[in-house]
């Protein structure tokens, strides 16, 4: 038998196992309901619509009102060191999203001003250089920086004590609700149709088979449904007997006025993050995750602008405009869960943290798998059937 046609029927028994005999790829311009109009929603149905899908997305208030309007939106794989396959995954998002804004014209608000990173006591610096080191042995762009340097990169700073400093040149930022309006404009103009605000109250299921998706406008019929609605991917998965465990975490960022400009970089110091958006506004937090350190929003927000004036001083009057709390995804063990759901062969899960990152990534493999039939190695270690 010819090799090509013994790996394609390979390729056939890996996803017939992957899924059990109930899974069936959807056809190229097959009915597919994306449950989410975040930025993982929005990437899933721009590229299946690219691909010839009839899409419709359905979200229950507005596009990006969810985890995605209130992200960082810090595009990265130098903070995934923990595991490999995770940290390959989010490289490929950051290449995705390359991709795209050469695809898309230039239409993305993407800055690829790279990010800095520096610490002030020694076991930080250590852990800062082992990240590094780990980074740079798997083929990632990253390098250990001197105070001259430093300074130089960030000659508004105020840096305070340096004991170690890193650049990482290739990672970025993206306005994350100017990213899903411009990702669903797209997908719109190639025939997707999107419904807001609209209710999902469940999911029609028939056997081992997913019919539509019931809405408080009606229902509507589907060869594939894709759940990528954040923390309320939850009760969609459970109320199907689909185990979906998933854990809210709140990060709180500052929104300030336009500044002049400051900044081209991210910047991770010690005890504060702080980027520049391309209109000029600062979004900050306290440390990477931006966690609620308690406080009404306007003692918090204080809080966090104080701590960025620390390192900026041009901030320290900065008029802040809006406190945002937003509720990150975080399934139990840290990791995405992508791919079909358990028990129902035609229910697609999409959720995650650094859903940002990922969004690329993920479009572009969940569509293979939708279209193709395709099981592509990398989503392995991220299976829904591992909670099962």
């Amino acid at each position: 038998m010819h090799r090509r046609k013994v790996l394609q029927l390979l390729g056939a028994t890996a996803v017939a196992a992957a899924y059990g005999s109930s899974a069936r790829a959807a056809r190229s311009g097959d009915r597919v309901v994306v449950i989410g109009a975040g930025i993982l929603g929005a990437a899933i149905s721009y590229q299946l619509v690219r691909r010839g899908a009839k899409v419709t997305i359905l979200e229950k208030t507005a596009p990006a009102s969810g985890t995605t309007g209130d992200s960082f939106a810090y595009l990265n794989a130098s903070t995934k060191s923990s595991s490999r396959p995770y940290f390959d995954l989010n490289a490929r998002g950051m290449a995705g999203w390359r991709r795209w804004q050469a695809e898309l014209g230039g239409a993305l608000p993407l800055q690829w001003g790279g990010s800095i990173y520096w610490r002030d006591q020694n076991a930080a610096t250590e852990k800062l250089l082992s990240t590094l080191r780990i980074c740079q042995e798997w083929g990632y762009p990253g390098r250990r920086v001197d105070e001259d340097e430093l300074r130089g990169l960030l000659p508004k700073a105020s840096l305070g004590r340096v004991d170690g400093a890193v650049v990482y040149e290739e990672e970025g930022v993206v306005d994350p609700v100017g990213a899903v309006r411009v990702l669903l404009d797209r997908a719109k103009s190639l025939g997707a149709t999107l419904k807001f605000p609209v209710e999902v109250t469940g999911i029609d299921v028939a056997g081992d088979r997913v019919r539509g998706v019931k809405t408080n406008e009606g229902n509507i019929e589907a060869d594939t449904v894709v759940v990528a609605a954040g923390l309320g991917s939850q009760w969609l998965a459970n109320s199907l007997g689909v185990k979906l465990p998933l854990t809210p975490s709140i990060g709180v960022l500052i929104h300030t006025a336009p500044q002049p400009k400051l900044l081209d970089s991210v910047v991770f110091a010690p005890t504060s993050t702080v980027k520049q958006s391309l209109d000029g506004r600062i979004v900050s937090s306290s440390g990477h995750e931006g966690s609620s350190d308690g406080g009404t929003p306007e003692q918090q927000g204080q809080r966090i602008l104080a701590n960025a004036a620390r390192y900026f001083p041009t901030l320290k009057d900065a008029r802040i405009e809006r406190v945002s709390h937003g509720l990150r995804v975080l399934p139990e063990d840290g990791f995405p869960v992508l791919g079909y759901a358990p028990k129902v062969g035609n229910l697609y899960l999409a959720v995650t943290h650094s859903g940002i990152t990922l969004a690329p990534a993920v479009a572009q493999f969940a569509t293979q798998e939708i279209l193709d039939g395709i099981a592509p190695d990398l989503l392995a270690p991220f299976r829904p059937t591992r909670f099962a």
